[in-house]
This record gives structure tokens, sequence and C-alpha cells, in this order.
């Protein structure tokens, strides 16, 4: 068993003993009461049977003594050192046998040594009381805050939800102070100590009284209210917590917040259950810049199943699971097969087939997306020298991420894995979305200039949904526009997309720029696209993605084999 389960096995074991040690319950107290009284009796017996008080036995009267003092305190030490005494006092012979007795000094100073132990235990005893529920009180309360930290709130709430009637809601409030830690490095740890403490006595005030308040990281608060008024009304006496500066050493600080609401039961049936709810409409509030947002499952992207596939990725890497699919792309003009895209999957050994959608997003969000990146451009380089081989020359495209531009390690790979395989630097595509080079606008460009001048094309990928201008656009340097889908699935039907569209190619066309149409998914799409001058076509109405031998299978059955590139 390791460590750490250990530790918590025993801290589970303990956690009740040192709860009854530091409220002792009064049928523990009657019990401990009866066995002191008992421990008298029978040690006066045993030592009277056992010959007097001069006899070594006479010492076991120290035990209920003990036990008195730290069952009982400074009280319950003296009264049964007071017992203990009188039991081997006046009446205690010296000797059975000789029938000598004590004097007076004797049993007295016995008695009053035995209270003065039973004293220093109970007072030890209660010092040590004292720590166990202060440790008790830390478990489950900020110390700096005198709220409830995040655990006691977890154990509080779901004592709540327990008792809720039916056709009761809860309302499970995280706020997040924003810039917190900026006013922390800005005036220092103690001043934004005493902003906190501002903050958390202006929440006590406007929460209702059976509420829950608690600190539950050093920047985010929890509330949890009975639905008892107004959800609106109730959300609003929160966000005035914020409306007005804070005063702190006379310098006017204002605090802004994020704030994730949850409902019991409409959003979860557990603590734990609703704070991750409430956090993740914090998020939300936060990405939208607004004050408040209720819990929508469209935004959680993140679940346990999504961090647990994260977590089992670098094996999986390292066990060679990701595969590598290809969906076409068709030259419109022709219908020629121009090229792919490489769409990484995971064949996991006992779930199957996972489909990028549940691990890609939470992967881009850490450097695994690095490993994942390289081993998609080794795995699709080698396939596409293997077309040219057969006789079918394909330009391959590999998607690139926002964190995969930070890679400085990146081109290098590229350069490696292509001549490698052999491949010229016309034959690859980079898709790098829109959105990914807006995010450091001038770094995206530098890294498509690079990327460009060692002859590599680049394409902007789900073009239309990002936000960057035509003066970025020119400073691009790409090689091709890639529609999104999301003007593209509905083409047909919709005339605004239409229009969107149409604006879209004629723009490329200006800039020189070829383009790309993603999700074609029927036939009307398609010849739309075609009519209008779009050079590539891709989605399921063309080619559904599929594994390298059955791309290659589609490959001969679309294209004649080139002597050319085959010799």
């Amino acid at each position: 068993m390791r460590t750490w389960q250990r530790e918590k096995i025993n801290a589970k074991l303990l956690r009740p003993i040192a709860a009854a040690l530091v409220i002792m319950p009064a049928t523990v107290k009657a019990i401990a009461a009866v066995v002191i009284i008992s421990l008298v009796l029978a040690t006066a017996w045993l030592v009277y049977a056992m010959g007097g008080i001069r006899y070594s036995w006479s010492h076991l009267i120290y035990i209920p003594v003990v036990l008195g003092g730290f069952a009982f305190g400074i009280r319950g030490g003296v009264l049964a050192g007071i017992a203990s005494g009188l039991a081997l006092g006046p009446l205690m012979p010296i000797n059975t046998f000789t029938g000598e007795m004590q004097t007076f000094l004797n049993w007295i100073y016995r008695l009053i040594f035995l209270c003065i132990n039973g004293a220093l235990v109970g007072a030890l005893s209660h010092l040590f009381r004292r720590y166990l529920h202060k440790l008790e009180w830390l478990r489950t309360h900020h110390e700096g805050a005198d709220v409830l930290n995040l655990s006691g709130l977890t154990q509080a709430l779901d004592t709540k939800i327990r008792k809720t009637p039916k056709g009761i809601t809860l309302i499970v409030s995280v706020i997040q102070l924003n810039a917190f830690l900026d006013i922390q490095n800005t005036f220092g740890s103690s001043f934004s100590t005493r902003l906190l403490a501002q903050i958390i006595d202006r929440t006590k005030q406007i929460v209702p009284p059976r509420s829950l308040l608690a600190l539950i990281q050093d920047d985010r608060l929890a509330i949890v209210t009975d639905d008892v008024e107004s959800r609106q009304l109730a959300l609003a006496r929160i966000e005035g917590i914020f409306d007005e500066s804070y005063i702190v050493d006379g310098v006017p600080i204002h605090v802004d917040a994020s704030i994730g609401v949850a409902h019991f039961p409409d959003h979860a049936q557990t603590a734990e259950g609703l704070l991750q709810k409430a956090c993740v409409a914090m998020y939300s509030a936060n990405l939208r810049k607004s004050r408040s947002a209720l819990y929508n499952i469209a935004n959680d992207r993140t679940n346990k199943e999504n961090l647990s596939l994260l977590g089992m990725l670098p094996g999986a890497i390292a066990r060679g699971e990701l595969s590598v699919w290809y969906q076409a792309k068709v030259a419109l003009s022709t219908d020629d097969v121009a090229g792919s895209e490489a769409l990484v999957r995971w064949l996991h050994p006992q779930r199957g087939l996972i489909m990028p959608g549940l691990f890609i997003p939470q992967v881009e969000e850490t450097m695994l997306i690095d490993r994942v990146t390289r081993n998609v451009i080794a795995t699709a380089f080698a396939d596409a020298a293997g077309w040219r081989t057969a006789g079918y020359p394909q330009r391959v495209a590999v998607n690139i991420s926002v964190r995969n531009l930070r890679d400085h390690g990146l081109l290098d790979a590229i350069d490696l894995n292509a001549r490698r395989c052999g491949l010229m630097a016309d034959d690859i595509e980079l898709e790098i979305t829109e959105s990914a080079v807006m995010m450091d606008v001038d770094h995206g460009i530098r890294v498509i200039s690079e990327l460009r001048e060692r002859g590599y094309r680049v394409a902007i990928d789900d073009f239309g949904v990002g936000h960057s201008s035509l003066a970025y656009l020119q400073k691009m340097r790409a090689s091709a526009l890639k529609i999104d889908q999301m003007f593209i699935r509905t083409l047909a039907a919709d005339p605004n997309n239409q229009k969107i569209v149409r604006a879209i190619l004629l723009l490329a066309r200006s800039l020189g720029l070829e383009t790309v149409a993603e999700g074609i998914e029927d036939p009307v799409s398609l010849s739309l696209l075609r009519e209008w001058g779009c050079d590539y076509g891709q989605g399921y109405a063309i080619h559904r993605p599929s594994p390298e031998p059955e791309f290659r299978r589609f490959l001969e059955s679309r294209m004649a084999p080139s002597l050319s590139s085959s010799s």
C-alpha cells in the first residue's frame, strides 16, 4: 500500500477518535466515571489483600488518577486524587499481617500528592483538547478569514443537501476575485489580506442567515443560499458586493469579480459536483467578460472522463496507440484528389477508437500537444512518402495548435522529418487556426513567415470565425484560406452564409490566396462552391476520414499511378 493511501486511511480512523476526545459525549463520560471508581475500589482491595500499603501494589492507584485527569480535566483529576487518597487513607494499614496503621501525615501527604498529579494531568489534558479542537477547526475553516475552507464547505454542503426538502433549490455561487494577484503583487500580501477581510465582512452582511460562506482559494469565495428569494435578486445581492470600492490603508481599491452559479438539484446532486459546475460557470463568465453566468453544459468541455484520458495519453503515445487518419482534399475544378489532411485518432486497447474531440481540447491546454503534433508529423510524412513511392504523390496537411507555435523546436522537427522521408517543402501544408494566430499576432506572423521562407505552405484554418483584420491577413503571408465549416454545412439553405462565403472567396482571390472549403456534406453545397470558383473541397460528401490503408485504396480508385513519381 502506498504511503499516501496509508496516511489517508489513518486520518479517517483517527478523526473520529480525536473528535470524541475534544467533545466527550455524556455516555462516554458516564462510562469513564464508572471505570475510574471501579479502578479505585479494585486497587484498594488489591492493596489490602496483598499485605497493605507498604507493598508496591499501592502504586496502581495512579492509574485512576491519571484517567480522571485525562477524562475530566483538572477537576476530575483532583476528585480522582481525593478518592484514591481516601481509599488508601486512614483505614488502610501499612501491614495487614501486623495490624500497623498509617500516621495522619503519611496518608494525607499521599492524598495531596495524588491530587497534585491529577491536577497536572488534567491541565495537560485540557491543553491537549484545546490543541485538538484547534486542529479540527482548522480542518474545516480558513484561519485568517474565519470562514469555512473548501473541506469545511464540502462537508457542510453535503449535510445541507441531505437535509434539503424536495422541491427546494440550493444556489451555489463561486466568486473569482479578478486581478487579486495583481493587487497582492503591487501592494503586498498584508495589504491584500486586509482587503480580503473587508470583502468577506461585506459578504457576510448581504448573505441570508442560514447561508454558507467559504474561502476555497486565496482569491475565490463560495456562497450557498436557499432558494428563499428570487434567484435574480439573490444574484444581484452578490454582485452588489463589488459595486463600491474598498478603502484599505486610505487607498481606494476597486475589485471586479466573475461569478459562476449552479443549482441543486438541477445541475448536480453532490457538494463536489455543484462546486465543479459553479467553477465551470465562473470560467465561462470570465471568458465572456460578464459579471456572472449560470452553469450551462454546453460550456463544460472538461469532465472526469476527459481528465482520465489526458492522464493516460503519455503512456498511449509511448505504446504507439495514436494513429493518423486522412481525409481527402479534392480540386473542385477537376475533381482530382490534390491532397489530404492528417487527423489524429486514439485506438485504446480497452475503450476502442477514441475520437479527438474527447481528448484533444484538453491536450491543447498542456505541453503534451507538442508530443502529439510531432507524432502526427512523423507518421503523416512517412505515409505521404509511401504514397509517392507507389505513384500517388500527395500534399499532406498537418494541424498546428496555439502551443505548437511556441515550440521552438517545431520547425526543425518539420525539416528533419521532411528530409528523412524525402518530401519537398511544397508537399507539406501546415494548418494554423485564425484564432491561434490572433492570440499573439506578431509571433504568429513571424512563425508563418519563417515557414513560408522554408518553402512550406500555410493555410489559415477555420477562417471567418476569428477576429483577424485585413491588414493582419496581408502580413501573414499564408498560401491558403480554409473557410470554416460553420458556413459550409448550411450553405445550400442559408442565403447569409452564401454571401459570406462568396465574399471570402473574392477576398482570397484578390490577395492571391487559394481557398479550401471544409465540411461539405451535400451535393448542392459542392456544386455552389465549384460554381463560385473555390479551389479545393473537403467533407463527408467527398470522402470520410479513414485509416491509411483505406485511404490508399481510395487513392488507387481515384488516381492512375504517376510513373514519374514512382520511378
